[in-house]
């Protein structure tokens, strides 16, 4: 299990959330803490070494997961229409 770091676009974006999205953004990324590389809803990215996304409901979670540091570096929670 790596720590989960927000960066701070991804951060404050978690706090403009209304609480039922924050309780479902807590739940994705307690998945992605515990299986930050494998999953039915994790995707690597292409062109992106390192970087994965999460899809969940209607929202994206992007991610790096820096094996050095042994973390997992959000930078991304958005809607999915503006996600990419």
């Amino acid at each position: 299990m790596y720590p989960v770091i927000l960066t701070k676009k991804a951060r404050n974006t978690y706090q403009r959330l209304t609480p039922k999205l924050k309780k479902g953004i807590d739940r994705y990324i307690s998945y992605i803490a515990e299986s930050s590389h494998f999953g039915a809803k994790i995707k690597k990215l292409e062109g992106e070494p390192g970087c994965y996304r999460y899809q969940g409901g209607g929202w994206r979670v992007g991610y790096e997961v820096i094996e050095g540091e042994r973390e997992v570096r959000i930078y991304m929670i958005r809607p999915r229409g503006g996600a990419y």
